[in-house]
Order: structure tokens, then C-alpha cells, then sequence
């Protein structure tokens, strides 16, 4: 039933967002990974089901073959190691208060994390280089495909960190054109340099009063802040080493703006997923962006006096939330408070 399962999943994967998708999805090639044992059994025996028609039973042999094969198993090993770290990262810069320079650096040590799997394997590699030694997975008796192409492992990790240092961050529009690259490399590179002033542990032991001013001018002239008042508030950073200074506040929100990553956007697209249901397929734009920009900006229902509103509902007939004739959902409270600023002023 597991495998079934799972079979179910890659195949809706693989229909909405087509193969190349399910390829790079590293919850699905970790499903195929953990359930290979399950999903030879199933394939198996749905290619032996009489019950099923002759080209059903072929496909499945088919799938059940190339399952088997000595050369999916070294791939599959090679993609869960790449996926993994990539996933991870991912992660890492879903993060709500990470910085470009942290940004940046979490970026560069995956990169060199890729960059070592070219001469030093990783550990799910090695795993499935001994079972292709020994022709056996899990259980499971390999055979050669010759259909099934090898993915040179050196070839495809130095591919992929080729390719990420290609998308690091850069201060280079998207539309503009290639001809002067080093421009604005050499631009973001100052950028990162001049960020790094912020970091106490980045100081030398003995520095003037107006270490550090050259960076915070070239900050506050990209940003468009006030430089004065910008420079004033980081002589008082430097004495105090407090993170609330208020003349430094404009130049460091300015900064915190930065986008790392579509992440925010992309957690407005799976709120309207949830909000545009069939059941509420009536809702027009004005009020799907309400919705959304309250799940996802809004408190939790345990931080605000939510007890006018409710008064305000009910009095104009509406349903309450204990209405029994009417689907509902359970749904667990995460904890973050990205917003705690913007809640306090709908408290009172």
C-alpha cells in the first residue's frame, strides 16, 4: 500500500509540473530511495496481474526494469547527494532575517560543499557504489540496463557548481546586457566588503574614530539615506556596539529590504493555493488579495483581541466558527514573529 502510495505522488508530480520536475524534487527521489524495496514489489507484481491489460502489464515491467537497473541506482545516489544539499539550502535562505552577507556566505560554502563531491564522494554515492558492487539494493537483485545512461558524477558536480556560481547574487539588472560583467561584480563585491562593517568581530583590536566611515557613505549613497546622520549613528555603534542606534536605523532597514529570495513570494502563492479552493471559486480578486495579505501578514489569533470583529459578524448574521454545517480545518499556529511591529498596532 506504501508503494502504491508513492507511486501516486511521483505520477501527480510528474503531470503538473512534467518529468524534469519529479527529477528535481528531492522529497520524491528520497520517497523512491527509502521505498525501493516497496516499489519493486509493486511493480512487479502489477506486471504480473492478469487482471490488468497487456499494455498496463508492459508498462509496469518496464518501470519494475528500469527501477532494477544498475545504472538508475548509481544515479539516483548521485541526485539524492545533489538534492540534499540544494534542498538544504534552500532552507537556509527561506530564512525571514538573513542578511545578504550571511546570504552570500551560506551560498559560497554549498558551493565548495559541491565543489569537493567532484574528487571526494558523498555519502549516499558510496552507498550505491557498493551496492553496485555487489548487484543487490535493498534487497532488491540489480541487472545492466543499457538503455539507462550513467551520469558521470565529477562531470555533473562540476556542472552544478559551475551553474551556481553563474546565479550568485549580483547588483547587475536581469534586463541589462553581459558586456561589462567585472563591473558589476567588482560593485557587488564592495557591497559585500562595506556590509561586513557591521560585524564587530570584523574590526581590528585598535581602530580610528572614523574606521569604517568610507563604507557607511557608500552605503548610504546606494541606499538613498541621509549620510550625516547615517555616519553619526555608526560613531555611536562603534562606541556603544548597541543594535538599536536610531540614527542608524534608516540605512540598516534599507538593507534588511534586500531580497534574498523569492521565498515570500512564493508563500503568498501557496496561501492562495489554500484561500481559491473549488469550494470558494467565487471570490474575486479585491478580496483574494485581502485574504492573502492577512494569512500572511496577519497574527495569530492568539496574539490579537479579535473580540470586536466577532461581535461585528455576528451581529450582521453571519456564520460562527462553531457552526457545525461547514467543512473545516485544522491548522498548527507557527510560531514567528516577523511582524510583531506591524500586530502591535492593531492590538487596542
Amino acid at each position: 500500500m506504501c508503494g502504491i502510495i508513492r507511486t501516486e505522488e511521483i505520477l501527480k508530480i510528474g503531470k503538473i509540473f512534467t518529468i524534469r520536475w519529479v527529477s528535481s524534487s528531492y522529497r520524491t527521489v528520497r520517497a523512491v530511495w527509502n521505498n525501493f524495496a516497496v516499489l519493486h514489489k509493486h511493480f512487479l507484481e502489477a506486471s504480473l496481474d492478469n487482471t490488468r491489460d497487456t499494455k498496463e502489464r508492459s508498462k509496469y515491467s518496464g518501470l519494475n526494469k528500469m527501477l532494477t537497473s544498475n545504472e538508475f541506482i548509481l544515479n539516483l545516489g548521485i541526485l539524492l547527494n545533489a538534492l540534499h544539499e540544494l534542498s538544504d539550502l534552500s532552507l537556509q535562505l527561506q530564512n525571514r532575517d538573513l542578511g545578504l552577507a550571511s546570504a552570500h556566505t551560506i551560498i559560497e560554502r554549498t558551493i565548495r560543499v559541491i565543489d569537493s563531491m567532484v574528487e571526494t564522494q558523498g555519502p549516499k554515492l558510496k552507498e550505491v557504489n557498493l551496492a553496485s558492487q555487489e548487484m543487490s539494493f535493498k534487497g532488491v537483485k540489480l541487472t545492466s540496463h543499457k538503455n539507462v545512461q550513467r551520469i558521470n558524477s565529477s562531470q555533473f558536480f562540476r556542472s552544478l557548481s559551475n551553474n551556481l556560481k553563474s546565479r550568485l547574487f549580483t547588483t547587475q539588472s536581469s534586463n541589462s546586457s553581459n558586456n561589462v560583467p567585472s563591473k558589476f561584480q567588482e560593485e557587488y563585491d564592495q557591497l559585500l566588503s562595506d556590509l561586513d562593517i557591521f560585524a564587530p568581530k570584523n574590526w581590528p583590536d585598535n581602530f580610528n574614530i572614523q574606521y569604517g566611515d568610507d563604507c557607511i557613505r557608500r552605503l548610504s549613497k546606494k541606499f538613498k539615506v541621509d549620510e550625516i546622520t547615517s555616519v553619526r549613528g555608526f560613531r555611536q555603534f562603534k562606541d556603544t556596539k548597541e543594535d538599536n542606534v536610531e540614527d542608524l536605523k534608516l540605512l540598516t532597514t534599507a538593507i534588511k529590504c534586500i531580497a534574498i529570495s523569492s521565498s515570500e513570494c512564493e508563500r503568498s502563492f501557496s496561501s492562495m493555493n489554500e484561500i481559491v479552493s473549488p469550494k470558494r471559486n467565487y471570490l474575486g480578486s479585491v478580496h483574494i488579495s485581502s485574504l492573502v495579505f492577512i494569512n500572511c501578514v496577519g497574527p495569530p489569533i492568539d496574539k490579537i483581541n479579535t473580540t470586536k470583529w466577532m461581535e461585528s459578524w455576528v451581529k450582521k448574521g453571519k456564520r460562527t466558527a462553531e457552526e457545525q454545517n461547514c467543512p473545516k480545518r485544522m491548522k498548527r499556529t507557527e510560531e514567528n514573529d516577523s511582524y510583531k511591529s506591524l500586530w502591535n498596532l492593531i492590538k487596542e
